[in-house]
């Protein structure tokens, strides 16, 4: 079997020398260990570091070589009180930001177009889709979609959504990208669904929910091949979050209701290894079925002001990041990342610096 740094060369246009005087192995090597921030600098050298760095296999060489790095996207609004020291004046008031969790390094996509009020974001392999959201001039839900290539830093416009969404659910399964539920531009809720391919940049109409379900999680099953729209409301009831979640057969095309899932209302779910974990007020909890229910897991990130809290897992399920507002008697506690290490179950407070300490809506994670 041919190894990563082989089908590399192979895929480089014309077998192009990539190092001169070195052979093509050993510079394959080299640059898969170049750090990510450098790669849109690296890409620029030549052709030939272009072509390599875009081959499909040049993400197996990084991760032969240890150089991987987990890389989370958050949607975020930004920090009103950055001050001076804070963002600069063409900052938009809501964008990408980037946290690089093998570094600790923040940036802003700042080569990102304009993002839409509350978008939300779902990655699958190394690209990160950016879906709905509100026009900021009229705050009504859009159908856009942009998609990003976190391996080469390359946007581009995708097929828009088939229905205009905000406050939906969304999350990858089986490699696509599901969306669910949310709610239109007369705040009706939702229980239209559709998945995007972002290989083929289309997206399919699933047949619809049994339930409309406005401002519901989205994630993907235990098996990671099924997407799960959890909790949400019907229009009639605002704010009265339903306890039951359903999940989709891509076999059947069916949807399928699990009773009694929804954690407190103030939870943020996020699946790791497999299991659907939530992080409420006392712990983090996990879910065993429905006739075990919750089991405690681990204990809640100190700090973490109650109903604030999104979640995602990084790194194939070795850590979970949790982003929300800082507890405070005072009020004003600004907003933090928590790293879980699943393993030894500890708890890292991040302190973002100010132009990065906005709310977070949506988050997605990347090995790249």
């Amino acid at each position: 079997m041919m190894n990563p740094k082989s089908r590399v060369q192979e895929w480089v246009a014309d077998h192009i020398e990539l190092i001169p005087g070195m052979p093509d192995d050993v510079a394959v090597d080299c640059l898969a260990r170049v750090p990510h921030g450098s790669y849109r600098s690296m890409r620029r050298v030549c052709r030939g570091w272009r072509s390599a760095a875009a081959a499909p296999e040049f993400a197996l060489a990084r991760a032969e070589a240890g150089a991987n790095e987990d890389l989370v996207f958050l949607m975020q609004f930004g920090n009103p009180v950055a001050g001076d020291d804070g963002a600069p004046e063409n900052t938009p008031a809501y964008g990408v930001a980037v946290y690089n969790v093998t570094t600790g390094e923040w940036h802003r996509e700042s080569s990102a177009p304009p993002v839409p009020m509350f978008a939300q974001c779902a990655a699958v392999g190394t690209r990160v889709a950016v879906m709905g959201g509100w026009d900021p001039k009229t705050f009504e839900p859009v159908a856009d979609v942009n998609v990003l290539d976190a391996a080469t830093g390359v946007w581009r416009r995708g097929a828009p959504m088939r229905s205009a969404r905000s406050f939906f659910a969304c999350a990858e399964a089986g490699g696509k990208i599901y969306v669910a539920g949310g709610h239109d531009k007369l705040k009706n809720a939702l229980k239209t669904a559709e998945a995007y391919d972002a290989e083929a940049d289309g997206w399919d109409p699933l047949p619809d929910m049994s339930e409309e379900r406005d401002e519901c999680d989205g994630m993907a099953t235990v098996a990671g091949d099924r997407f799960l729209a959890v909790s949400g409301y019907r229009t009639g009831r605002q704010g009265g979050f339903e306890r039951d979640a359903e999940w989709f057969d891509p076999a059947t095309r069916e949807w399928r209701r699990l009773e009694r899932v929804r954690a407190p209302p103030s939870a943020a779910h996020v699946v790791v290894r497999g299991r659907v974990w939530c992080i409420e007020g006392t712990a983090v909890m996990e879910w065993r079925g429905e006739r075990r229910g919750w089991l405690e897991v681990g204990p809640y990130p100190p700090g973490l002001k109650a109903g604030t809290a999104r979640a995602v897992a990084v790194g194939g399920g070795e850590r979970v990041v949790v982003t929300g507002a800082i507890e405070s008697e005072g009020g004003g506690g600004g907003h933090a990342l928590w790293v879980f290490d699943v393993k030894s179950k500890n708890w890292t407070v991040v302190r973002p610096p100010p132009q990065f300490a906005g709310f977070v809506f949506s988050l997605a994670s990347v090995r790249v």
